[in-house]
């Protein structure tokens, strides 16, 4: 059994799925900086660069790859959270209905 609470699980589920998403979007941003900008023209954040004309495929790549699964993550993390209700469960309108 677990301590954590089935609200604390809902709260952490969502900040994992929040936290995914970002880094895709943000991954999925530095993709497209890899394929717009010339590798000679990029900015000093993003390193070194060896090839001064053309543009790094391979990372572009990689960039797109990990920000596609992390936002797929972030998807499967905040499906799962939802609890079905049981078949069994009577409404309060059914409870306090008199019964012949």
């Amino acid at each position: 059994m677990s301590s954590v609470s089935e609200a604390g699980g809902q709260s952490s589920k969502r900040t994992i799925a929040l936290v995914l998403a970002v880094i895709g979007v943000l991954g999925i941003i530095l993709g497209i900086v890899y394929l717009a900008v010339p590798a000679g023209s990029l900015p000093a954040i993003f390193g070194r660069t060896t090839p001064a004309n053309g543009h790094h495929v391979v990372r572009m790549a990689v960039s797109f790859v990990i920000g596609v699964a992390c936002l797929v993550g972030a998807w499967f993390v905040n499906k799962g959270g939802k609890a079905p209700v049981s078949a069994g469960a009577s409404t309060p309108a059914e409870a306090s209905t008199p019964r012949d």
